[in-house]
């Protein structure tokens, strides 16, 4: 799950090659990774959640890459752009000459169709990153222009493989694309990148093949990459120390298990570069559902919870204390005055006694459903620590278990939950995450990482519309401060702890790039001893 792939002027984010010594790239082979849960669609547009993007990103590119140590643009479809002084048209020069995997040329009219009628609407930040979109031209087919209403100063960094993939308008204009979540074709897809399906047999793994037409000459130089799909912990770090699997990214292997492969001589562990992408975890709070709706009671349940045990312990030290939805490591938009809510059960009390919830006969003061996260034991201790430390100031904790597409469905469509652990990236730009998440407009029932919240603040609605078109950083860094501050007094969102992303990697394995795009890259040019 996903608030996507980069933090604008990460200073902390490095591009780090995998590779263990300079060597010529080969061409064949097959690369293995492993993830777990299994990804329920091979598109973006579905949801956004870490699985899929990994595995979508090597099948669908967009106009733009985010691959460089800097985390800049990058030509990808597109060769060069250019950029109004105001800051409201963009005009894209798309690459002449590449196809889609079914062999059809890729034109200006797929993008425009792409934007226009997929990810405005369907994607789960469409409408933040395009919402100021007047119209979109094509003047010829290797011209796009986007001409906007408002200022964009993050408008550039929609067009990443995970936020604005391109589709192909020839295979979908006839499609009915308000069921286009639950089409074949994320299914079975189309894209222009490296990579294209071969095999998905489901809960097994998935097969994609070399795209021998793809437009970069000499790339791929992978014949084949193949998702293993491994449900349990330790079954995933055998398959690294046998060699089953070359790669584990982005905290497929538990933490407890990390400091056993570090020891491994043929294995790297490592999180760095990857800092910059490191996710949020948190609560969600159903504020539709009493007695939720009470500040005190938000406050209460973030006092109850152990943050530093939570790092050091649940997630073994790959997290820290968190206060907000930006991440520490953002070294503009992060406000270092706001300190983590301290564990201090004692007032965790005293605020439920205050809003009317006294200790009942049978212990507890009212029951809590909470939907915890599919993801693995990290996120089974860490249910579990929720509901002793919640029962230990008079709450009852009901856990609710199931596979990713049913918990999706129960939190974001149907909104069947009181708690419900997450963890969500800030992205491209602190707007982002902030009207994907905060903003009144974002409450809405089906989608996938919205304000599933039902969370309202006239307030943060204007600062956060003021901060989305201002060009001028200071002055979004003060706006932001601001949300920042209210985020963290009404505690929405019970924001636990800034995770770390660890990827552990064979050394036979060369050629990727771990920086703020971490895993999320075509992998075009990785190779294999």
């Amino acid at each position: 799950m996903m608030r996507s792939v980069i933090r604008g002027a990460m200073a902390v984010a490095v591009a780090l090659s995998l590779s263990a010594h300079a060597a010529e790239p080969k061409h064949g082979g097959t690369l293995t990774y492993t993830f777990q849960p299994e990804p329920p669609a091979l598109s973006t547009i579905a949801t956004t959640a870490v699985p899929v993007a990994i595995a979508s990103t090597k099948i669908f590119e967009s106009l733009l890459e985010y691959t460089g140590p800097d985390l800049q643009p990058k030509p990808g479809l597109a060769l060069s752009w250019t950029v109004s002084p105001d800051q409201k048209v963009f005009t894209f020069k798309l690459r002449p000459g590449v196809k889609w995997q079914d062999g059809q040329p890729f034109t200006s009219a797929d993008v425009k169709f792409s934007i226009e009628k997929i990810i405005k609407p369907l994607h789960a930040r469409g409408k933040i990153y395009f919402g100021h979109l007047a119209s979109v031209e094509t003047p010829d087919p290797l011209t796009v222009i986007f001409t906007l209403d408002k200022p964009g100063p993050f408008f550039l960094k929609a067009f990443q493989p995970t936020e604005a993939p391109m589709f192909p308008e020839h295979l979908l204009a006839s499609t009915d694309l308000t069921k286009f979540r639950q089409s074949d074709f994320l299914q079975h897809p189309v894209g222009t990148g490296p990579f294209k399906l071969k095999e998905w047999k489901k809960g097994s793994y998935i097969t994609l093949e070399r795209n021998p037409d793809y437009w970069k000459p000499g790339h791929p130089y992978l014949d084949q990459i193949v998702m293993r799909v491994i449900p349990d912990d330790n079954a995933r770090v055998v398959a690294l120390e046998n060699g089953t699997v070359d790669l584990a990214p982005m905290n497929t292997i538990p933490g407890s298990s990390l400091a056993l492969l570090q020891q491994d001589k043929k294995l790297v562990v490592s999180h760095d570069g990857a800092e910059a992408l490191g996710p949020v975890a948190g609560l969600l709070v159903n504020l539709e559902h009493k007695p939720l709706g009470d500040l005190r009671v938000r406050q209460a349940i973030s006092l109850a919870l152990d943050r530093k045990k939570i790092a050091g312990i649940i997630f073994f030290g790959q997290a820290a204390p968190a206060t907000n939805p930006i991440i520490a490591a953002n070294p503009v938009y992060y406000d270092r005055s706001l300190k983590p809510y301290p564990f201090d059960p004692a007032k965790a009390k005293a605020l439920l006694d205050q809003a009317g919830y006294p200790v009942k006969g049978d212990g507890h003061r009212f029951a809590l459903d909470y939907a915890g996260l599919p993801y693995g034991s990290t996120w089974e201790r860490l249910a579990e620590y929720v509901k002793l430390a919640l029962g230990n100031v008079g709450i009852e904790v009901r856990l609710q278990n199931q596979d990713m597409g049913s918990w999706l469905k129960r939190v974001y469509s149907d909104w069947d939950y009181d708690l419900a652990s997450t963890f969500l990236h800030d992205y491209a730009d602190p707007s982002i995450v902030m009207e994907q998440e905060f903003a009144s407009s974002a409450i809405q029932k089906g989608g996938t990482f919205n304000n599933a919240m039902s969370y309202r603040n006239p307030h943060l609605d204007e600062i956060l519309a003021k901060a989305s078109v201002e060009t001028d950083t200071e002055q979004r860094r003060k706006l932001y401060f601001e949300a920042e501050q209210i985020l963290h007094q009404e505690q929405p969102e019970i924001f636990l702890v800034d995770m770390f992303y660890t990827n552990v990697w064979n050394k036979r394995v060369h050629g990727l790039i771990t920086n703020g795009i971490s895993m999320y890259s075509n992998w075009d040019s990785v190779w294999k001893e």
